[in-house]
């Protein structure tokens, strides 16, 4: 049995909308096909982790906000809610509360979430699975290809 940390298992058969589970390339597509994204980082993120998601900015030049650091995650959220990003990718923020932000965007905007962290985030529209260091840093890898 596979014993690494499970932060959320989605089940079948409950009424709940999930996050639809996605791919590097999937991801790829979205950014190209997106006429405003924009990448949400947060602190929690590893050197390694880092490294490649700066690349990742560079590569689709994507504008990005900072949280904590150049605003705050409720304020962020109520922000993009009215803002005329089409596409919004997580990366680094602390699991529960993205879990809450995400939710609020879910409900009250028609901006298309993507959480790009390891762990599957259930309250964004898509989002990668959970996965193990190694397997992440490979996702990461994969949406630097192309």
């Amino acid at each position: 049995m596979d014993e690494r940390f499970i932060a959320y298992i989605p089940t079948a058969g409950s009424n709940v909308a999930h996050a639809e589970i996605t791919s590097p390339k999937l991801v790829k597509m979205m950014i190209k096909r997106a006429k405003k994204p924009i990448l949400i980082l947060g602190e929690n993120l590893e050197d390694k982790e880092k490294e490649l998601i700066e690349k990742f900015i560079e590569k689709y030049n994507l504008e990005v906000i900072k949280t904590p650091e150049e605003m705050n995650l409720m304020a962020l959220i109520k922000f993009l809610a009215n803002s005329s990003y089409d596409l919004a990718l997580f990366v680094g923020i602390t699991y529960y509360y993205l879990a809450q932000a995400a939710t609020h965007l879910k409900q009250f905007s028609n901006v298309i979430t993507v959480s790009i962290d390891k762990y599957y985030q259930p309250n964004t529209l898509y989002s990668f699975p959970n996965l193990s260091m190694e397997e992440y840093l490979d996702y990461l890898n994969k949406l630097l290809e192309g």
